[in-house]
C-alpha cells in the first residue's frame, strides 16, 4: 500500500488509547497507585487483583463499545465485580466511587505516548492536515491525558461518545465527528488500533482507514485501507 491511496485527504481522526496516548502501559501505573493507595493488599496479591480487574474491565468495554451498556454501569461494575469476586466484607457502595475518582484521576496525569505518536503528529502538522480525535473514552479525562502528555495542541476537535450519546463503531458517531470538524467522507481517514471500533466504523462511514495492529488481530476482509504494525509506517502513507 502507497500514499497514493490516500491521495486527497484533507482530514485525519486518531483514536487516542493505544494510538496516540499509551493507554496500555500508562492504566498499569494507575491501577497499581490505586491499589496500594487503597491498602487492597490485605484483600488479595496485586497480580491477581489486575489479572480479574483486566479481565472484566475488557468485557465491560465490549459491552459498552456495542452500546449495551451505558457509561455510568461500566465505571460503577468494573471495581465492585473485582471487590465482590475477592469476597469484600466491606462497603462497596463507598469504595467503588472512590476508586474509580483515583484511577481516573491518576490515569489521566500521566504522560508516556505510544512509541512514534509525537513523529506522527508532527508530521500531520506539517503537512497540514486537519488533525482531529476520535474516542470512546470519557470527557474530562479523555482531554487532561493529551493535555498532560503535551500533545493537546495538534488536535482542532477531540470528538468523544459522550458528546454524541453513540459509541463506535455506531455510524452517528461518525456522521456527528464530520459535521463537528466541517469534514466529507470521501476526504478523511481514521487511524486506529481497535479492529471493529475504529476500522470496521470508519469504513462503514465512507471513510478510508490506517489500522495499527500492534495485537496482531486482523479486521474484517476490506475494511483496512492499509495495515501498518508502527506508527512510523503511517508517515509513509500520509
Amino acid at each position: 500500500m502507497n500514499e497514493q491511496a490516500f491521495a486527497g485527504i484533507r482530514t485525519v481522526f486518531l483514536d487516542l488509547d493505544d494510538t496516540v496516548w499509551w493507554f496500555t502501559e500508562n492504566s498499569k501505573v494507575a491501577l497499581r497507585r490505586t491499589f496500594q493507595d487503597f491498602d487492597l493488599q490485605q484483600l488479595c496479591p496485586y497480580q491477581q487483583f489486575r489479572q480479574v480487574y483486566l479481565e472484566h474491565n475488557h468485557q465491560l468495554w465490549t459491552l459498552y463499545h456495542r452500546g449495551q451498556i451505558s457509561r455510568d454501569f461500566l465505571l460503577d461494575e468494573r471495581f465492585r465485580a473485582v471487590l465482590r469476586h475477592f469476597n469484600y466484607s466491606g462497603n462497596c457502595d463507598k469504595l467503588v466511587p472512590r476508586l474509580n475518582e483515583a484511577y481516573l484521576h491518576t490515569l489521566s496525569t500521566l504522560k508516556l505516548l505510544v512509541p512514534g505518536a509525537k513523529e506522527l503528529l508532527e508530521h500531520l502538522s506539517s503537512k497540514v492536515y486537519d488533525i482531529n480525535i476520535l474516542s470512546n473514552g470519557f470527557r474530562g479525562t479523555q482531554q487532561q491525558k493529551l493535555i498532560s502528555a503535551g500533545v493537546m495542541h495538534y488536535f482542532h476537535h477531540i470528538v468523544l461518545s459522550d458528546d454524541c450519546g453513540f459509541t463506535k463503531p455506531f455510524p452517528q458517531i461518525f456522521s456527528y465527528a464530520q459535521q463537528v470538524a466541517g469534514a466529507q467522507p470521501e476526504s478523511t481517514v481514521m487511524i486506529g488500533d481497535e479492529a471493529e471500533t475504529d476500522i470496521v466504523g470508519a469504513h462503514q462511514a465512507g471513510w478510508r482507514t490506517i489500522y495499527y495492529n500492534w495485537r496482531n488481530v486482523e479486521p474484517a476482509l476490506g475494511t483496512a485501507t492499509a495495515t501498518v504494525a508502527s506508527l512510523d509506517e503511517v508517515i509513509g502513507l500520509l
